[in-house]
């Protein structure tokens, strides 16, 4: 599992999860909640091999361990 950096722009935060977890959508609410949606869609060969296709979390950093949780 790689580190999130330390980043006080949710823009930055956002970008990085994407990088950092292709075929997820991240949102984050105006409310300051994180999501991540995994793209149905890419089900096939290139699909992370997960059956959990949402995750939400208080921060970006909580988001990015449970993103690699459920990748893993």
């Amino acid at each position: 599992m790689t580190a999130m950096p330390k980043v006080a722009d949710p823009a930055e935060a956002k970008a990085w999860l994407r990088d950092a977890h292709p075929g997820w959508s991240i949102v984050r609410s105006d409310r300051g909640r994180w999501w991540g949606f995994l793209d149905t869609r890419l089900r096939g060969k290139d699909a992370v091999p997960t059956r959990i296709t949402d995750v939400n979390a208080d921060t970006a950093e909580q988001l990015h361990e449970l993103l690699d949780a459920a990748e893993t």
